[in-house]
Order: C-alpha cells, then sequence, then structure tokens
C-alpha cells in the first residue's frame, strides 16, 4: 500500500500535472486565433479533444475526466459514443459550449444576426443527439410486431461478488483466513440461492489476498471449490513466477478456474496504475524500480486474453483498464462478445471516486455494443447492456451479490469498426493549425479589453 505522506503531495502534484494540458490547450487556441484569425468555436473541439487524446497516452495516461463521462449516466445521450466514442462526446461538448460562448459575445457586441445564427446552431447541436439517442433506445426496447417493451436478450447468467473488505484486512496475515471464508460464503449464498444455473461467478480484483502460486494448499481450496460447485470461477489474485533468469515477477492476475477443478487460462493486467501499481518509465531509467512509495511494483502483462470454454467468450479488464477505450475496442476485435471488469476500488473512500470509475466503464459497453459485468471489491458492482443501461447494481461498502443475465452483444458499432476517428481527425487538425500558425507571423496584437468600454468586443469569435 501506498504511504500515507504520500497521498497529499501526490495529489497536488497530480492536479498540477492535469492542469498543464488545459494550459497546452489554451495556448493552442490563442495561437491559432491571433495567427490565422480563426474563429475560436472552430478550433477548440478539435483542440480539446486532442489534449484528451494527450493526456490519456503513455505511461502516465489517464482518461479519466474526460468531459464526455460527465454523460454517463444519461444512456440518452451518451447513444452516440457507438458512433463517435468518448472522445467525440468530448468534442461535442465543447462545441456546444464555444457555439453558445460566441453567440452570447456576439449579442453583447450587438451583431444579433449573427448571434441568433450562432445560438440556433448551438441548440440545434445540444438536440439532435439526445433526439438520434432516443430513437435508438427506444428501437432496442419494442418486440419487432407490437412496440412492447421486451427483455434484454442474453447469452448466460452471471454472479457478482462483492466482499467488501477493508485493505488493512485483506493484507493482514492475522486476518486472511477469515476474508478468504467470507469470499467463499458469499460465493455458496449465490449458486444456493439463484433458481437458474449460473454460468460465471466472478470475484473482484486481487480478491485472494496471497500469491497462488506460492500457496499449492490455499490454491487447491480454490480449485476444489469450483469443483464442488460445477460452476467456473473467474478470480482475480496476485500471482508470481520465477523466471529462467532467477527474477521472480509478480502480476495482478485473473485466472478462468473451471467446473473441473483446473485453471484454463490467466490474464495479467497491462495498464498498471502509476505510482500505486508501478514506477513508471523503468524502460529508460531502470533505477527508478528501486524506489519505494509503497507501490505493488507488479510486472505488466503482455498480452490480452479471451477466455473461452465456458460459454460465450469474455475479456477481463482489472481495475482501471475499464478507462482505455482502445484497450476494450481490442478484445472484441479478437471475439469476445461481453467484457468483464474486476476491481478493486477500496482506497477511494466514500468519495467521487467509485462512482466515476464505474461511469467510465459504462462508455465501453455503448462504444462497443457489448455487455459488461462488473465486480467491485467494495462497490460498484453492476451488470450493463450495449447501450449503456445498468441493468443491476450494488451499493458502496456493504457486501452484495449480484445475479443476472449477460446481455447479448450488438452488431459490431462503427467505433467497434473505425476506432478512435474523431481523435485521429482532431489530432491532424490541430497538427496542420499549428504548422500553418508556425509559417504565419504574428499580426499586430489587439488592444486588450477593458470592463471600461462598453459594449465590448469580441473580434473573431
Amino acid at each position: 500500500m501506498t504511504h500515507p505522506w504520500i497521498i497529499w503531495p501526490g495529489l497536488l502534484l497530480l492536479a498540477l500535472y492535469l492542469g498543464l494540458y488545459v494550459a497546452i490547450f489554451g495556448w493552442i487556441v490563442r495561437v491559432v486565433r491571433r495567427r490565422l484569425g480563426l474563429s475560436v468555436f472552430l478550433v477548440a473541439p478539435f483542440a480539446w479533444t486532442a489534449i484528451e487524446w494527450l493526456k490519456s497516452s503513455g505511461e502516465l495516461g489517464c482518461p479519466w475526466g474526460d468531459l464526455g463521462y460527465a454523460l454517463a449516466q444519461q444512456p440518452v445521450w451518451i447513444q452516440g459514443a457507438s458512433v463517435v466514442g468518448a472522445s467525440g462526446l468530448s468534442t461535442w461538448i465543447v462545441c456546444v459550449n464555444a457555439l453558445l460562448a460566441a453567440a452570447i459575445a456576439k449579442f453583447m457586441s450587438r451583431r444579433f444576426v449573427e448571434a441568433g445564427l450562432r445560438l440556433t446552431l448551438g441548440l440545434a447541436l445540444v438536440a439532435l443527439p439526445p433526439i438520434w439517442g432516443a430513437k435508438r433506445l427506444r428501437a432496442a426496447n419494442a418486440a419487432p410486431s407490437q412496440g412492447a417493451p421486451r427483455a434484454v436478450p442474453s447469452i448466460g447468467r452471471v454472479a457478482l461478488i462483492q466482499p467488501n473488505i477493508a485493505s488493512d484486512q485483506k493484507w493482514n496475515p492475522t486476518f486472511q483466513d477469515s476474508v478468504v471464508e467470507s469470499l467463499y460464503g458469499l460465493t455458496r449464498r449465490a449458486v444456493d440461492s439463484d433458481t437458474l444455473r449460473i454460468d460465471l461467478i466472478v470475484w473482484p480484483e486481487t480478491a485472494l489476498p496471497f500469491y497462488v502460486r506460492l500457496e499449492p494448499l490455499k490454491l487447491r481450496r480454490l480449485l476444489d471449490t469450483a469443483r464442488e460447485l460445477g460452476t467456473p470461477i473467474l478470480a482475480g489474485y496476485p500471482d508470481a513466477r520465477l523466471s529462467s533468469a532467477g527474477d521472480v515477477t509478480t502480476h495482478n492476475a485473473a485466472g478462468l478456474v473451471l467446473a473441473s477443478g483446473a485453471i484454463s487460462g490467466q490474464y495479467e493486467k497491462m495498464h498498471l496504475v502509476p505510482f500505486g501499481e508501478r514506477i513508471p518509465f523503468q524502460g529508460l531509467f531502470p533505477f527508478l524500480g528501486h524506489f519505494d512509495l509503497g507501490q505493488a511494483e507488479w510486472t505488466p502483462g503482455t498480452e490480452r486474453v479471451v477466455f473461452g470454454g465456458v460459454g460465450p467468450p469474455f475479456g477481463v479488464l482489472i481495475c482501471f483498464e475499464s478507462i482505455f477505450a482502445d484497450h476494450a475496442r481490442r478484445y472484441r476485435d479478437e471475439g469476445a462478445e461481453y467484457l468483464v471488469n474486476i476491481t478493486n476500488d477500496e482506497w477511494f473512500g466514500r468519495s467521487a471516486g467509485p462512482v466515476q470509475h464505474a461511469d467510465l466503464a459504462v462508455l465501453r459497453s455503448v462504444e462497443l455494443g457489448m455487455g459488461l459485468v462488473r465486480a467491485a471489491n467494495t462497490g460498484i458492482s453492476m451488470i450493463v447492456d450495449p447501450y449503456g443501461r445498468i441493468l443491476a447494481r450494488t451499493r458502496l461498502f456493504e457486501a452484495a451479490v449480484v445475479t443476472g443475465a449477460i446481455p447479448a452483444p450488438l452488431p459490431p458499432t462503427l467505433y467497434a469498426r473505425w476506432g478512435d476517428w474523431v481523435t485521429l481527425l482532431s489530432v491532424v487538425v490541430v497538427v496542420v493549425l499549428l504548422a500553418a500558425a508556425w509559417f504565419r507571423p504574428v499580426g499586430r496584437r489587439a488592444e486588450p479589453l477593458s470592463i471600461l468600454k462598453t459594449p465590448p468586443t469580441f473580434p473573431g469569435v
């Protein structure tokens, strides 16, 4: 666990780091406006989307906080993500706000016709996507002939286990037995209480608080449980391996235990949380691996795994891997029919963090037209359909079991086929604009605005 004294300085540095991208966005808009004379509302949407991509890339990449996710709890408003992705929703939001700001600026300059045109365009841009989204959801809900609501088609049944174990107990050897017994107890309850056959049981990230490869007796207990219940278990756990060079590599892993009592495959988390799970940039500067900030220092996995043999194939997203759209999209390319997200959000406490994290996962369903099931240690565990509608969910910080149908996938969406094409377009546009601005000399500086001058003018908006 990260040392407590690191947390507050770390949050301050994170705020400063993320604020840097907003500053870069402002610089791009200002340079293009001054040198090329283009309106802000034409430049800002592309610039913002390109900056969100930059913020989300590399070892420090973090799409958390991107504007499009603000709409995650409004299914009607997010259907456009099936075409343009979450990043495209950000583009849309900035475009609408830029148009409305331009309308206000023109109105204050007494240029009422131009203000009216921008206001009309802005309102139309607000209305059209949710109108289309509502129509898409109505089509999904209507039976082919009667037009009556219909159940979401399913491809299996799942049980999600939320044990609600605090970190100070989970990783304390004194409480290890009770932690594991609580997990097994909830699992048996899920199987015994459900009247329909469960095809897959899902445990959260690092549900087993020990290195399974190094604990043969405890591993045997896991295998025997799956065999006794007659139900496969996807279990999150730490794993350790001895390399041929004598080094030990550790992984944040998820393994599929078959009803026969054998592990059929294992996925190792590829996107590790910077500073929490691994010090970044060790590939360039190996000495960074010697710094001890209390991080887990896992070894990143190298390949995605599509699990099959227990019903429809699925891909696993461990913890904040659910916020990387392209990572999830590759699972669909590789044959997965739904996504499983396992996580441990306990360290967020009773903040907005667990809710935001769950919201980000919802967008993956809409983008790809796939169902998503999510098991979280302390919540939020949930089942999401391919339209981003939450079919079942838990509350935070309660031991709970969620059972339900696994939603069937839709035909591949445009986003699933084309990927993040809006971001690519935005990056190309910004590069071209900056190149054009670079080779054009700076014109005469505009006079600074003064609140004493009436009416104020906003040239070029």
